[in-house]
């Protein structure tokens, strides 16, 4: 019996320690690569893409994505993995990291900040319904600054990549996800070595 509690003992603390680990893991990465600069190449209604290259590249990758669509649409490509939403695979290239916000980790940091049963109670107001105009209540439950705080904190990953987005991008998935429009916001980190060192940082509504 005392093996068994032990056991049980040892996975939670597994499980408490992985968020702080992959947390740990983004962080390194940015620290490490003091000489990358992030540059947004793709933005639409269902995705958000930003790539981090080394500063020598910067001036000249930017001129190329404006200058050539063709070489634009293959970063894209690379970046997402594929054409269609449904079956597309996880991107190409070495994935380094990988979270998800769902409804239930909205509930939990809210919860968190203000106390058990503050989320279903700021739903119940609204009549289970959410508006984007209503978010900002919710970013105020959960003690954050702004609604990129708590994207990245959910995410576990830094706000500086967030805030690459407008905030009503950040606002309309909240309101999907929680209505159940769409399941989550994925983030995945890809590391791509083809050319020059490069990181495709993909933020997903799924």
């Amino acid at each position: 019996m005392k093996k068994i509690s032990k056991l049980i003992s040892l996975i939670l603390c597994l499980s408490l320690l992985c968020p702080t680990v992959a947390y740990a893991a983004e962080t390194k990465q940015t620290t490490d690569s003091p000489n990358m600069k992030d540059i947004l190449i793709d933005s639409t209604d269902d995705h958000f893409i930003v790539v981090s290259i080394p500063e020598s590249e910067a001036e000249s990758y930017q001129k190329r994505l404006e200058s050539d669509p063709e070489f634009r649409e293959n970063e894209i490509q690379q970046a997402l993995g594929g054409t269609s939403a449904d079956s597309r695979a996880l991107p190409p290239g070495h994935i380094e990291y990988q979270s998800y916000m769902y409804k239930r980790d909205i509930k939990a940091a809210v919860d968190a900040a203000s106390g058990s049963g503050t989320f279903d109670k700021w739903l119940t107001g609204l009549g289970w319904t959410v508006t984007g105009a209503s978010i900002a209540k919710l970013i105020k439950l959960s003690k954050r600054d702004n609604i990129f705080m708590l994207s990245a904190d959910i995410l576990r990953t830094l706000a500086q990549w967030a805030q690459q987005e407008r905030e009503a991008w950040w606002k309309e998935a909240y309101k999907d996800i929680i209505n159940g429009t769409i399941s989550a916001v994925r983030y995945t980190i890809v590391q791509n070595t083809t050319e020059y060192p490069k990181i495709w940082r993909v933020f997903e509504r799924i």
